[in-house]
């Protein structure tokens, strides 16, 4: 069982911050401003020269930019709830949740049922 993880940015923190739209970022780093848009949204991988360009434009490493998350923590994070409310939430441990969304759990399919189901999602969601 591996956990299904997807590329997150902090590009629009990023970019508000230094009070740019996302056109003028698109205009900067040669892509469209739906790229920047997807980017933001999480729903497009950037090409490595994508990704460099937009961490030398913040001055940033690609890293800061850009992590793999696991669907578990985005979609937890998008519930509001932390580590320790979804485990009370489905009755586990905490620190089987925090093994699961590092990928060092090991246990069974049933704990991954319940949390697709606290989370409204499907098992195929979290995992591959």
């Amino acid at each position: 069982m591996r956990i299904k993880r997807k590329l997150m940015s902090n590009m629009k923190s990023l970019r508000q911050e230094v009070g740019i739209t996302q056109e003028q970022l698109a205009e900067i780093v040669g892509v469209s401003r739906q790229t920047v848009s997807y980017l933001e949204k999480g729903e497009y991988n950037p090409s490595l020269k994508i990704a460099h360009d937009i961490a030398r434009y913040f001055e940033k490493s690609i890293d800061d930019i850009f992590t793999y998350e696991p669907v578990i923590t985005i979609k937890r994070k998008q519930f509001n709830l932390t580590q320790e409310q979804l485990a009370s939430l489905i009755g586990i441990d905490v620190e089987d949740l925090k093994k699961l969304e590092n990928e060092d759990y090991t246990g069974s399919m049933e704990l991954i049922n319940k949390i697709a189901k606290q989370l409204n999602c499907e098992i195929e969601d979290l995992i591959e």
